[in-house]
């Protein structure tokens, strides 16, 4: 059954001292140029100075919508999402960090990932965009879109390495992503290991 969610169309305005970006999810006040002193010091070796993390079990960043960046910032330091390495990192950062990193990653230019098993590519689409009806698995475009972009409440997955997309599924699947979406709770545990490596290759490949 596919799941579809409403897109919504992000306004740009430009006010004393930064930027706000506007949607249906929230406005984000900050100024981007004030993040990259941040970023370089607590985020560019997991996640790069470009967003395009070198790491493949750290997610890239570049290109993620402001509003849901801002978001998942403000779920780590809320503890509702916790990770080793990322909650205590988050406690240093003020408001006002949380939205200059915000809108500075979702300004970089995200990059396609390396594709390791071009065999998978066509069941991967397949799996995206038709999910398996069979086995009650939703497709992924109705939130993450046909070409990967995402919006403010959907992160966008295009060029993702498949390694952290693997990983998400397994930790939603073993309940330790317990404030996700309840649709990716649903993919986790319906998805086939084959299911996973294939949609996770092809989301890597997309532009």
């Amino acid at each position: 059954m596919r799941h579809s969610c409403i897109k919504t169309i992000a306004g740009l305005s430009l006010f004393a001292g930064g930027i706000a970006i506007s949607s249906a999810a929230g406005t984000v006040n900050g100024d981007p140029t004030k993040a990259a002193p941040v970023a370089e010091r607590l985020c560019a070796a997991c996640h790069g100075m470009d967003g395009n993390s070198p790491v493949p079990s750290f997610p890239k960043l570049a290109g993620l919508h402001p509003q849901y960046l801002l978001h998942e910032l403000q779920e780590f330091k809320n503890h509702h999402r916790d990770n080793e390495m990322m909650s205590p990192l988050v406690q240093e950062l003020s408001d006002a960090d949380m939205a200059n990193l915000a809108l500075y990653y979702s300004a970089q230019k995200p990059t396609p990932d390396p594709v390791s098993d071009p065999t998978l590519l066509a069941l991967g689409k397949k799996v995206y965009e038709e999910g398996n009806p069979e086995s009650g698995l939703p497709a992924c475009d109705g939130c993450h879109e046909v070409d990967g972009e995402g919006s403010d409440r959907f992160p966008r997955v295009a060029g993702q390495h498949a390694d952290y997309v693997l990983e998400q599924f397994r930790l939603y699947a073993a309940g330790q992503r317990k404030f996700g979406k309840k649709v990716m709770r649903t993919v986790a545990e319906r998805i086939t290991e084959q299911e996973a490596k294939a949609v996770a290759e092809y989301i890597a490949s997309m532009p």
